[in-house]
């Protein structure tokens, strides 16, 4: 079999000990030393190194809470809690590597437009234009009502239009508020910049207000590289217009190929072109001598978590608390305004959807992205299968054991592979952020996406 592309590769992280696997205590890994710059410093070094593309950095602005109650797993078994700032790691590590890209996320609910746009814009010149957004709309939304003080809960479908008219903000900010020749930084004459060319913004919106002056200069990409994680309906339309890049957890390959072909689709109904949008998956890699040993280290790994942190996270995640339904029931008839992805994994028209019990039961093994168990050519096969089946762009590898022992195995034993059969480049990427992850010619935005119309 012959696959056309060449995979771009995440590491799909959190500024936690305990990720998306809840195997924090396995005794393979070792998070003890999360909070350190050093942690992170070595885990950069080691992706950097391999050939990764970029570290992800997911955001948690609260930890799992159901109205006024949090269940005591949450902080006894460390269920995104606790959990630290992501921005705050990336000069640190930018000083580290000098080729690996940071996409770091933040939310469009918790967020205000100008202090995101200068976070944005001066980690792009601390990273030499290799960070990128990862743009959501917060899935935790008691967070926001409980510890940030929002009034209410703002409607699914409302925080996208909510943040729409926020990217665009961003975006005239980004694109329009300094023209490419504003710095002239004459010594002699005593300008720094020309006025003429740098331009007031006046933005009078449905929930934001602005009028004034964006005070960073334009940096190497000017706007981060954007992505997007979220695939409902008004998450992919959304995706379609503003996306660079979209994360997807599908886990069964029928369902990622649809995916995948409607997000293609859309991108092509919003006026650009097919392959402009770069799809990534989650994905979890275990690898053993046999596949029945790697089958063994898989159920070792998915009975590591108690049931209750599992439960707990899923409920951080999708705002459904399993525990509070019946256990014959399915999830078809759930209605939340917080997790719609999450909940939708577990739905299928076919009228099979399994029952809440069924779902508890099998958290472990299919929370995150799409599972590939064996041996490393065996594993390396599945891959190009998959890749060939979904036409996906890349994966997000997900935190497992915790620290680098979660992509140690997948480094050291499939990357070779994977680069032999042409599904990796020989020579590691370099270039912005933007030119890695989409193969643009420049580290601008592409004149189809609706930042450039702020250009002047």
């Amino acid at each position: 079999m012959t696959v056309s592309k060449q995979l771009v590769l995440g590491a799909f992280e959190e500024f936690t000990p305990n990720f998306i696997s809840n195997a924090w205590h396995h005794p393979r890994g070792d998070t003890s030393d999360f909070a350190t710059l050093e942690f992170w410093q070595s885990l950069a070094r080691e992706l950097d190194a391999a050939g990764f593309d970029f570290l992800f950095l997911a955001e948690a602005l609260g930890y799992p809470m159901h109205g006024n109650d949090v269940p005591e797993v949450v902080i006894r078994e460390a269920v995104q809690f606790p959990v630290h700032d992501p921005m705050t790691l990336i000069s640190g590590l930018a000083a580290t590597v000098d080729r690996i890209g940071f996409v770091v996320t933040a939310s469009t609910t918790a967020q205000q437009p100008y202090l995101n746009a200068r976070s944005f814009t001066s980690l792009d010149h601390l990273t030499k234009g290799r960070i990128g957004w990862n743009i959501v709309t917060s899935d935790q939304q008691e967070a926001l009502t409980k510890l940030l003080g929002h009034r209410s809960i703002t409607p699914h479908d409302e925080r996208y239009r909510r943040a729409t008219e926020f990217v665009e903000l961003e975006l005239e900010l980004w694109e329009g508020a300094w023209e490419d020749d504003a710095v002239v930084y004459d010594k002699v004459a005593k300008v720094f910049a020309d006025p003429a060319k740098v331009h007031r913004i006046v933005h009078h919106g449905e929930y934001f207000d602005l009028d004034g002056y964006f005070p960073a200069i334009p940096s190497p990409q000017r706007t981060p590289t954007l992505l997007q994680a979220g695939t409902s309906s008004a998450g992919t339309d959304f995706a379609a217009r503003f996306a660079e890049c979209v994360f997807t957890q599908d886990r069964e390959w029928d369902r990622a190929a649809a995916t995948v072909a409607m997000l293609r689709s859309k991108a092509v109904a919003a006026g650009r072109p097919a392959d402009s949008l770069k799809v990534i998956n989650g994905a979890s890699f275990i690898i053993g001598q046999t596949d029945a040993e790697a089958r063994a280290l898989r159920e070792e790994l998915n009975h590591t978590p108690t049931r209750a942190a599992a439960a707990a996270l899923f409920m951080g995640w999708s705002g459904v608390d399993l525990g509070r339904l019946d256990p014959d029931a399915t999830l078809d008839d759930v209605s939340t305004e917080v997790g719609h992805t999450m909940v939708d994994l577990w739905r299928r028209p076919d009228g099979q959807s399994p029952t809440v019990g069924e779902v508890l039961d099998s958290l472990p093994s299919t929370i995150g992205g799409v599972k590939f168990t064996g041996t490393a050519e065996g594993v390396a096969a599945q891959i190009e299968d998959f890749v060939e089946r979904t036409d996906v762009d890349g994966f997000l590898v997900e935190f497992t054991y915790g620290g680098v022992e979660s992509y140690r195995d997948f480094i050291d034993q499939v990357m070779p592979i994977l680069r032999s059969r042409g599904l990796l480049p020989e020579q590691h990427r370099r270039g912005s952020l933007r030119e890695m992850l989409t193969g643009s010619a420049g580290s601008r935005l592409p004149d189809w996406h609706p930042g450039a119309s702020y250009r002047h």
